[in-house]
């Protein structure tokens, strides 16, 4: 693999947790990739995959060394793809792994591998292939999603290309998770008295169209699925008032103690409630 990105963790990119925000991981993922790009003579184009599957293993922190090392996919399912992993540099381990796909351009310069990616890196609980987008009309209707967040694009969340950059984009999505983890049935005063935090274990984004500035958006979002341990938060940004889909987002997401860093078992309370109010969702929106 190339290495493509060199950076220091801010306070200011950490969230909640302590360890670094999922919307930066993505930024840093898409600059790797315009690297990647201008290093192999692709530089007057755009990074702009519209496919992204992101795995994350391990936390990094404040102040930490990262390095993102990239390649195209040359063999296997994944074949065409590009992949990237972020290393926590002073501690030698990898912190998270991404898959990129579905880009506009021929990639064919771009130097590849003799095989697949690393195992740890391919899709688990979230599917590689591309987010289908519901109809958020039926959610909102029959209750089984909420408008999380509205907003309009501004000049500054977009790369020179015009359109949204991916970290903002993403950055958005999860302005969003607390409104949805409280529509799950966990409100930030459940979090506070137990210690616990939301962490996104896996995580897939597509890109359903151009999103450029000034466009008016609105972001529904719901839960698909809940189990002992792990719970998805799924998200769609549509144009206002058309409702025409810009993005989809899930994440498969853990309840974590912020003092073991593990993750702990969902009270099963809660999933006979989220079962008595969501079971519809299993056959109107898959992710």
């Amino acid at each position: 693999m190339i290495e493509t990105h060199r950076s220091i963790v801010s306070s200011g990119e950490c969230d909640a947790n302590r360890h670094l925000n999922v919307s930066q991981y993505v930024r840093r993922f898409s600059e790797a990739g315009q690297n990647l790009f201008s290093m192999h003579g692709l530089g007057e184009e755009w990074y702009r995959p519209t496919n992204r599957h992101f795995r994350f293993h391990r936390e990094i922190t404040d102040d930490s060394a990262t390095i993102v090392n990239s390649i195209r996919i040359g063999a296997g399912d994944h074949a065409g793809q590009v992949f990237h992993a972020i290393h926590d540099a002073g501690r030698n381990f990898v912190s998270a792994t991404c898959l990129d796909g579905g880009f506009a351009i021929g990639i064919d310069r771009l130097p590849e591998t003799l095989g697949g990616p690393v195992s740890k890196a391919k899709p688990r609980s979230i599917p590689g292939d591309p987010f289908t987008a519901v109809k958020v009309e039926e959610l909102l209707e029959n209750r089984l999603a909420i408008v999380s967040h509205r907003n309009r694009v501004r000049s500054g969340e977009c790369d020179d290309d015009g359109c949204m950059a991916d970290g903002d984009l993403v950055g958005r999505f999860f302005a969003a998770a607390s409104q949805l983890w409280t529509y799950a049935g966990f409100d930030a005063g459940w979090f506070a008295d137990n210690g616990y935090g939301g962490a996104a274990v896996e995580m897939k984004l597509t890109v359903h169209d151009k999103i450029r500035a000034g466009q008016d958006y609105a972001i529904l979002s719901w839960v698909p699925c809940m189990s002992a341990k792990m719970l998805a938060l799924s998200n769609q940004m549509v144009t206002v008032p058309e409702n025409r889909p810009l993005a989809s987002i899930s994440a498969s997401s853990i309840i974590m103690d912020r003092k073991t860093r593990l993750a702990v078992e969902i009270p099963k309370s809660y999933r006979n409630k989220y079962l008595a109010r969501f079971s519809e969702l299993q056959e109107m929106a898959t992710y």
